[in-house]
């Protein structure tokens, strides 16, 4: 089977503010002038990556490449002898490693090439020839997460921090929520109140030992968050995405509960195309959950076979007591017949209760769902209806140096209607700060059943039930 991991929104025009449509196939490109360049190089970009631009159920398997996972104290030497018998059987000058993460007993995830089997094998057939290869069960074949291609897209990468950079304490009394970010990353010149003009600040979470030796990721200098693109401390937003979910969180979060000490953990797994694979993810998931994050946004995903090296990932997220918000999906697919990750993490026959997906609804027309939202006809808890936010046209902050008036942007997808569902599991924490990660999501989706707007969609002749919500109060 053949599947691909996609960025879930589509984005504005800079010259414009006025809102895409996610891509189809059968919508034509931009053509908005100022960004037919751009739609090109990401179009290129897309096609350079073997993903067939606008069309959803695609293979954009990252050719040759491999992820691997270890555990325990010879996790180390482990690898060094898979990767020694690798080279025996393909080659020396055929086996790369691309990328690892983890230092300790805890976990060491490894993403490797190997180039023979680069054209031969798609996915999962090429991860069982590396398996038997090696005498390890934990490969998986590396995937690419897709960007919608209307987006705005920054001129220049970033990669390193501004001067004399420190973190702005929010000055608030209440324990810190930290909520962390996976996304493109997140502009730190929002985390001065006076820069956002009415948007929530983007506060930041602050690493009080950034260079722990005991930390199991053995990185340098993390002071707020970690860029596992770049390998670098400057989890910086250079496409965008990352920025306006945080805004979409801090938003709701200063509108409906000002008390809560929210802060943001940025951690950078999308590239400046918007742009990451399923090794990115589980580094970034892995990261969160070992920094003790409160809550994770996760506003991607992935069709297809399931990746057990990132449901690891989660389930390490779970048992150290994070909760996860991530997106529905933007092909209007219904989620018992098409498997969709992360969310899919939540509805196996062995589920991971901490995992909350959230469809769209489109913004300004009562309960109707967004005509793109993917949704369940199933409960995802019996009793309960699946569960959607706004997701059309949603306003908030985008990078500072895009030089947009009132660096402000709209977007649309069940990207940016996911982050209502994470501001209100950071006010629960803030609440309830001793409930654990499973609690958490069966008392919010108690309490949105029992005060979101009921509505209906018809499906297969029948109509299936869901609730919208905006804000809800929480006991």
């Amino acid at each position: 089977m053949r599947f691909f991991l996609f960025l879930l929104l589509s984005l504005c025009s800079a010259a414009t503010l006025i809102a895409q449509p996610v891509p189809t196939q059968n919508d034509p490109p931009i053509t908005n002038d100022d960004y037919q360049e751009i739609y090109n190089r990401i179009q290129s970009r897309l096609t350079e990556l073997g993903y067939p631009a606008g069309r959803a159920g695609n293979a954009a398997w990252a050719r040759g490449q491999y992820t691997l996972r270890y555990e325990g104290a010879s996790a180390a030497s482990d690898f060094s002898a898979d990767l020694t018998k690798l080279r025996n059987l393909y080659g020396a000058g055929n086996v790369s490693v691309l990328g690892e993460c983890g230092c300790s007993d805890d976990f060491r995830i490894y993403n490797i090439h190997v180039t023979p089997l680069g054209g031969e094998e798609k996915g999962k057939g090429g991860s069982r020839k590396v398996a038997q290869a090696i005498g390890q069960e934990e490969v998986e074949p590396n995937y690419y997460i897709i960007p919608g291609l209307n987006q705005l897209e920054a001129n220049t990468p970033f990669n390193n921090l501004p001067p004399n950079f420190a973190v702005v304490p929010s000055g608030k009394p209440a324990l810190p929520v930290t909520v962390a970010v996976l996304d493109t990353g997140i502009d730190p010149y929002f985390q001065h109140p006076q820069t956002t003009k009415g948007h929530g600040p983007l506060y930041l979470w602050e690493n009080n030992s950034p260079d722990d030796p005991n930390d199991p990721f053995c990185l340098d200098g993390d002071l707020f968050g970690w860029d596992f693109i770049n390998n670098d401390n400057a989890p910086l937003d250079d496409h965008s995405h990352g920025t306006h979910v945080a805004s979409g969180i801090a938003s709701q979060l200063t509108s409906y509960a000002p008390d809560v000490n929210y802060r943001f953990m940025a951690v950078k797994m999308l590239d400046q195309a918007g742009v990451g694979t399923t090794f990115h993810a589980s580094c970034a998931v892995a990261y969160a959950a070992y920094h003790k994050a409160d809550v994770i946004n996760a506003s991607w995903g992935f069709y297809g076979e399931r990746d057990a090296i990132l449901q690891k990932a989660f389930a390490y997220a779970q048992a150290r007591g994070v909760a996860t918000v991530t997106s529905a999906g933007n092909f209007r697919k219904e989620l018992s017949t098409t498997k969709h990750y992360p969310s899919e993490f939540a509805l196996e026959t062995n589920p991971l209760r901490s995992i909350l997906f959230v469809s769209a609804s489109q913004t300004g027309s009562g309960t109707n769902l967004w005509r793109r939202t993917n949704f369940r006809s199933a409960p995802l808890v019996p009793g309960m209806d699946f569960v959607a936010a706004r997701g059309t046209n949603v306003t908030a902050l985008v990078p500072s140096y895009f030089n947009i008036p009132n660096n402000v942007g709209r977007k649309t997808g069940t990207s940016v209607a996911a982050p209502l569902a994470t501001a209100l599991a950071a006010h629960y924490r803030h609440l309830h700060p001793g409930d654990g990660p499973v609690i958490l999501r069966t008392n919010l989706l108690n309490e949105i059943n029992a005060q979101g707007a009921a509505a209906s969609v018809a499906y297969l002749g029948t109509m299936v039930p869901y609730r919208v919500f905006n804000w809800i109060v929480l006991p």
